[in-house]
């Protein structure tokens, strides 16, 4: 809950802050275009400038406000170019074709949309990110695990483009997948949710395909859901894969799978670690998977080998990734790391969370080898 507030307050400051800057420069824009004009005159265009500017807002809230916060950011980066053109030229006057681009703001418009546009095909450009991890523990053979999390169907995907990742997941030929939450949200639809389910089920694996909650599965933060909590279980079970929420399978006879509940919805009986490997053999290698990267610590010192976890979209937009990093969110933010006895693998996610624009990192299925010492 900490997080969150942080979070809200961050972007409520940094979205005032940016809103007021984005009607002062609208305001330079058209003095410069219109030089006659009186200042009520102008403030009177501006508004009008203005309004239209977030009319697109109503329809397409997030991405909007994402796209405006672009514009804004390459506005101000304009204003110290010009800042800086000035000091080093020492000159009262810029060239032409200087004014008009800064002036008006069409070096910024124009970055605005290169970078929209980029994040745009990064989103919907999945790729296959490949480990390699020892645990130190024997195992019979090398296993490879797929992993994917935060798809949130519907937000960019679709069945077409959800069932060629599909396909190339099973081209690595996974011995089991593993599901990491998020795969559907509030946005999704009762019958994508089902198509969702029946795609990913339908991944040939050795073992199987399993399944974790993320914080947005069941819809929990929407008044209206488009599906219930046991549709979304029935759906999910339908469709072959096992749900698990705070419970350990027995992989090969020589691997626990341990599939955690999210600990924001579940935080106050959610189950420790210690508890779901009380009376387990420590001698076999264990593999957590939950949802948000957390209680490395404790999962280090339980002694398990291997945690693999999605939520954090590695940032999905600049400078969110870089935030998590430096202010530590989440233990991990993304990638593989090794804390240790354990590693620790964070996906980007196959797609994104609000809106279908990525600037950090790219949308990705995992492919983890995992072999003994």
């Amino acid at each position: 809950m900490g997080v969150f507030i942080f979070l809200l307050v961050f972007f409520a400051v940094i979205g005032i802050t940016a809103f007021i800057y984005l009607f002062k420069k609208i305001r330079c824009a058209v003095r410069y275009l219109c030089p006659d004009a009186s200042k009520k005159k102008n403030i009177l265009i501006s508004a009008a400038v203005y309004v239209l500017l977030l009319v697109p807002g109503y329809f397409i809230f997030i991405k909007w406000f994402i796209i405006l916060m672009h514009l804004t950011a390459f506005l101000f980066i304009a204003d110290m170019a010009a800042l800086a053109a000035r000091k080093l030229r020492k000159a009262k006057t810029y060239p032409g074709w200087f004014r008009f681009t800064y002036q008006t703001g069409l070096a910024a418009i124009l970055l605005t949309a290169i970078v929209t546009g980029y994040a745009k095909y990064n989103m919907y450009r999945i790729v296959c990110t490949e480990y390699d991890v020892t645990v130190d523990k024997q195992l019979s053979a090398e296993y490879n695990i797929a992993l994917l999390a935060d798809m949130h169907y519907g937000i960019s995907l679709d069945a077409r483009q959800l069932q060629a990742a599909a396909d190339s997941i099973e081209e690595h030929s996974p011995d089991f997948v593993i599901l990491c939450g998020d795969l559907v949200d509030e946005s999704t639809k009762y019958e994508q949710m089902r198509e969702a389910f029946a795609i990913l089920g339908g991944i040939k694996s050795t073992y199987g395909v399993y399944y974790v909650y993320g914080n947005h599965d069941r819809s929990l933060y929407s008044p209206s859901p488009n599906f219930t909590a046991d549709q979304l279980r029935d759906s999910i079970i339908q469709s072959g894969i096992t749900i698990l929420e705070d419970d350990v399978t027995e992989i090969n006879g020589e691997i626990f799978l341990v599939g955690r509940a999210d600990k924001s919805i579940t935080a106050s009986n959610r189950k420790s670690i210690q508890e779901l490997l009380n009376g387990l053999d420590r001698n076999r290698t264990v593999i957590v998977a939950d949802h948000q990267p957390a209680e490395y610590d404790l999962l280090e010192e339980a002694g398990c080998q291997l945690v693999l976890s999605g939520h954090t979209h590695a940032g999905q937009t600049f400078p969110l990734g870089l935030l998590n990093d430096l202010i530590g969110f989440s233990d991990q933010n993304y990638g593989y790391k090794k804390r240790g006895n354990l590693n620790a693998v964070v996906t980007s996610g196959i797609a994104g969370w609000g809106y279908d624009l990525r600037t950090e990192q790219h949308s990705e299925y995992v492919i983890i080898h995992v072999k003994g010492k």
